[in-house]
């Protein structure tokens, strides 16, 4: 199983007019096949006038399936290019619906192609890419003085961390990425002097961090 894995933040959306017809790209994250299904039932319920409901998508949920259809736009002018949107950013877990409205004036299959794919890239743009890590998770047990040394030093290390719980010792969710977990232990140990705990709390899809540097 990969330990990665790339999808889109939030539903986007991007509209633009060529020569009269309307697209409307749509991107939405998903997880399995039937979601992809949903996004494109909703664009037929938004928009039920619309002539044409182009679409592709992609997951790696349980494992890799991707499809894409031109719904009756002339071959090759539709849903590849909405599946090349998502290819060029490497995404797995996302479907693109682009709805179209017929302007009366026809725009030969160089015109449709771009005008599609323009669409399908700025609704990918919209949901904003991102990247998520699969990391594994601990919850940190150690007294104060040891505990605000080391939550400068995790964060400055990019590690995760959740807010902290206080009480009669602190307590703290903090995690890493599977080949970083032995430099997290170190880390911890070393500057606890051996005195902090660490309970294994199962592993947990993290946002990468967009900053430069091993951040998660």
């Amino acid at each position: 199983m990969n330990d990665h894995y790339r999808t889109v933040r939030r539903e986007g959306s991007f509209e633009l007019t060529e020569r009269g017809s309307r697209f409307i790209g749509i991107c939405r994250p998903i997880t399995y096949e039937e979601e992809a299904v949903q996004l494109q039932a909703d664009a037929r319920q938004r928009y039920p006038e619309a002539r044409h409901y182009v679409y592709a998508w992609r997951t790696d949920s349980p494992s890799l399936m991707q499809r894409f259809s031109d719904d009756g736009e002339p071959h090759g002018t539709g849903g590849r290019q909405l599946l090349d949107a998502l290819l060029a950013e490497q995404i797995d877990r996302a479907a693109l619906v682009v709805i179209r409205y017929f302007g009366g004036i026809l725009l030969g299959t160089g015109g449709l192609s771009r005008a599609y794919a323009k669409a399908a890239r700025g609704a990918v743009h919209d949901a904003r890419p991102v990247r998520f890590v699969r990391c594994g998770t601990f919850v940190l047990e150690t007294d104060y003085a040891a505990f605000h040394l080391l939550e400068k030093r995790i964060a400055a290390a990019g590690f995760f961390q959740e807010t902290a719980e206080y009480g009669h010792k602190v307590r703290q969710l903090v995690g890493a990425p599977r080949d970083r977990i032995d430099e997290l232990r170190e880390l911890i140990m070393n500057l606890s002097a051996g005195e902090a705990l660490l309970e294994p709390a199962g592993d947990r899809w993290l946002e990468e961090d967009p900053r430069p540097g091993p951040h998660v």
